[in-house]
């Protein structure tokens, strides 16, 4: 993602604000625990759980996620960010 199409740090955090507790709950952690280099594949989520999540963040930002767009995320921060292009602030 070039700089020109990065969402802003203020995006990314509204982001982590909601996606996070909900992410550390699903793993039975501390958000303190869930990190940006955290991959997906080893948290033990299914897709369904993941999408789950993107859906409720959807509901709750009041955005939808291309989900072409989550296609090459792999750890927890791309997921933010890719999440993050669509918000309003």
């Amino acid at each position: 993602m070039s700089e020109a199409t990065r969402p802003s740090d203020a995006a990314v955090a509204r982001v982590r604000a909601v996606v996070m507790p909900r992410l550390a709950a699903a793993l039975g952690v501390g958000e303190a625990l869930v990190t940006d280099d955290l991959e997906l594949a080893t948290l033990g989520l299914s897709s369904l759980e993941v999408m789950e999540m993107v859906y409720d963040a959807e509901d709750e930002l009041d955005i939808v996620v291309d989900e072409d767009s989550l296609a090459d995320v792999t750890n927890i921060g791309e997921l933010m960010v890719a999440l993050a292009t669509d918000v309003r602030l």
